[in-house]
């Protein structure tokens, strides 16, 4: 299963002052496999920025529950 991710922060249609945003989410995969990389796109998909994952780490061969990771990005 390709890693599937939700967007927590900001919320949907929030407005955000220019400068710097911190993006969170979090992201899970299936079949206990760990989430090693989360892609993120403030551009409907011209460009990708890799997100930092952050929390606890799973134990190999136990992934089977999601992954939080941030993105700092700058805002227009």
């Amino acid at each position: 299963l390709p890693v599937q991710s939700a967007i927590t922060h900001p919320r949907p249609g929030e407005a955000v002052p220019a400068g710097e945003l911190t993006v969170k989410g979090y992201a899970w995969s299936g079949g206990g496999r760990e989430v090693v990389r989360v892609d993120v796109s403030l551009d409907g998909g011209r460009t990708w920025r890799v997100a930092r994952l952050t929390g606890e780490r799973p134990v190999p061969g136990r992934a089977w529950a999601w992954a939080l990771w941030e993105l700092q990005a700058p805002v227009a």
